[in-house]
């Protein structure tokens, strides 16, 4: 079965009064909070994915063998350092100031 990647699922974290819903999201945005979340954190949580006839659900080194998929990294991620075509490139120049030679002070005679 290929991965659900789009299909919308649930973080949940074990307790001992049960399972807690973290959140609610696609398969891929689940792994992207997973993995912001400190290793302390990550304990006890699983990903789970259902459809009309099939159920998924990850633990945390599932989780980690799905973030490090090509088809995870490739279509839904971009390293940190990476620019962002959809935000201004703020490296490039402002509009550059005019400077006239030779005036110093106010110029009203």
């Amino acid at each position: 079965m290929d991965i659900p990647w789009e299909d919308e699922g649930s973080m949940l974290r074990s307790s001992p009064s049960g399972e807690e819903l973290v959140m609610r999201a696609p398969l891929h945005q689940l792994v992207g909070a997973f993995l912001e979340m400190d290793p302390e954190q990550q304990r006890g949580v699983a990903l789970r994915v259902s459809g009309p006839d099939w159920t998924c659900e990850y633990v945390d080194a599932e989780i980690r063998e799905l973030a490090a998929r090509p088809e995870y990294t490739g279509g839904y991620g971009r390293y940190d350092s990476a620019r962002d075509l959809d935000e201004p490139d703020h490296r490039e120049a402002a509009d550059p100031v005019l400077v006239e030679e030779g005036i110093s002070g106010s110029s009203r005679a």
